[in-house]
């Protein structure tokens, strides 16, 4: 069953329910209400793209209305354009895809007759800084600062910049979100985009001023966590997964939403741009991984043949090439490329080289870059390998973590490899001597009661 469909469903379920019960509960906004219009109605009428004036991504904001006055007046379902356009045999709205059911419309029309009621609950997800640890949180990723004098560590719902000679704290980034998923810097080091979000709340994509710690743009994209923030060669754009299965390019100095596509069906775990910036190639859980126009979205190809759920991508420094993070086995490495035609369905012509796989999977994988280099981890090994990129050829490997490592990050020079994980600490190598440089706790400790 479509999730649609299991929706529709649901609200089916619940008025019989309610009738047989005698009485009706009051619809409630937040619970109801909402996922209706993030369905049907958010993708034209949103902060990054106003159609017609109008946001409905808060009640705030549906109650200001847009170009051409109110959408809903309270108790009067029969008069309220947010009902009437979104009925009748060929409704107004939404102007693409499926119309609303009869069921999602009698939510409406209930939720204005009983009075348009705002239950939104109260905004907890930011906590009040500074957060007080008291154990080792688990660090999701890792980004080392183009000019190597800073590792960007998350924290819960923050980022650490950590210099990385005295390895102390210099900024702590805190946004709205509650858990952060992947940290890039822009190609001049003057930025630093986190990828984040609130489960099941929303997405949340921060832009950073590394050096001054001022957070330069928060945008709230859609209605979960973000994946595998990229920049743009022109850094201009950062382009972000996610988990409503959507890849999203935004405009950094506006915030406005790029392109948007909706062609996976499963999480969405990793993007990047070609070095020409005119395309994306992006990774699912769905196994798939494909590649897209980066101006109108448009699905140019599959580049590969599904294997298994894919749960990161990183883009080679200098070629078009991609490292998919396989979730089962292995890295395989494919030409960011369409396909030539008339193959074998069963071919995989993209396909250039793989890479030692984990018993459980991959976990993490980082370029040096120069891109000689790919260091890679896994599910259960408990260590770290680096592989000549060209050749597959196993060139040193990193022990004595303990827990799953999932961030990875050579240092601009090449020569220094930072790993972190699940024991919530990060790991410095000399990985050409298979040396631990240093070992430290990134999260600030309380120093009194």
């Amino acid at each position: 069953m479509t999730g649609k469909a299991t929706w529709t469903a649901r609200v089916t379920l619940f008025c019989l329910v309610s009738l047989w019960r005698g009485t009706a509960e009051p619809v409630s906004f937040s619970r109801e209400v909402t996922p209706i219009l993030e369905r049907s109605c958010v993708a034209c009428h949103q902060p990054s793209k106003l159609k017609g004036g109008l946001d409905v991504t808060t009640f705030k904001a549906i109650g200001a209305g847009g170009k051409h006055g109110p959408v809903l007046v309270a108790k009067a379902a029969t008069t309220s354009r947010m009902v009437s356009q979104v009925k009748g045999p060929k409704p107004e709205m939404p102007p693409e895809g499926k119309s609303l059911t009869e069921a999602e419309i009698g939510v409406l029309e209930r939720w204005i007759a009983e009075g348009a009621v705002d239950d939104t609950p109260v905004d907890t997800t930011r906590t009040p800084a500074p957060i007080r640890y008291e154990g080792r949180p688990v660090l999701t990723t890792l980004a080392w600062s183009p000019d190597g004098k800073f590792l960007a560590v998350p924290g819960n719902g923050e980022v650490f910049l950590i210099s990385s000679d005295a390895l102390v704290v210099t900024f702590r980034l805190r946004g709205a979100a509650s858990r952060v998923e992947s940290l890039a810097y822009s190609p001049d080091g003057l930025s630093l985009a986190v990828a984040a979000g609130t489960p099941s709340r929303f997405g949340e994509l921060q832009i950073w001023n590394p050096t001054t710690g001022e957070l330069r743009k928060s945008v709230r994209v859609g209605g979960d966590s973000l994946f595998g923030a990229a920049w743009s060669p022109d850094g201009t754009r950062v382009v972000v997964g996610g988990a409503d299965r959507t890849v999203r390019i935004i405009e950094v100095a506006s915030g406005r939403e790029w392109m948007r596509f909706d062609q996976h069906t499963d999480w969405v775990f990793g993007a990047c741009f070609t070095h020409d910036g005119s395309r994306v190639v992006s990774a699912s859980r769905d196994r798939s991984m494909k590649l897209i126009d980066a101006v109108t979205g448009r699905l140019i190809d599959e580049v590969c043949r599904p294997n298994e759920p894919l749960l990161g991508l990183l883009l080679h420094p200098k070629d078009d090439v991609v490292a998919a993070i396989g979730g089962e086995y292995r890295i395989r490495v494919y030409k960011a490329i369409p396909k030539p035609e008339n193959q074998d369905p069963n071919a995989d012509p993209n396909f250039v080289r793989e890479y030692d796989g984990y018993e459980g999977g991959t976990t993490a994988a980082a370029y040096s870059g120069d891109g000689k280099w790919i260091a890679t981890a896994g599910a259960t090994a408990g260590e770290v390998r680096v592989h000549e990129a060209t050749t597959s050829r196993r060139k040193a490997v990193l022990r004595g973590h303990e827990g799953v490592v999932f961030g990875l990050a050579f240092s601009p020079d090449g020569r220094r490899l930072a790993s972190a994980g699940e024991e919530g600490l990060v790991r410095v190598f000399d990985w050409e001597k298979e040396a631990l440089i240093a070992v430290f706790d990134p999260v600030p400790r309380p120093s009194g009661p």
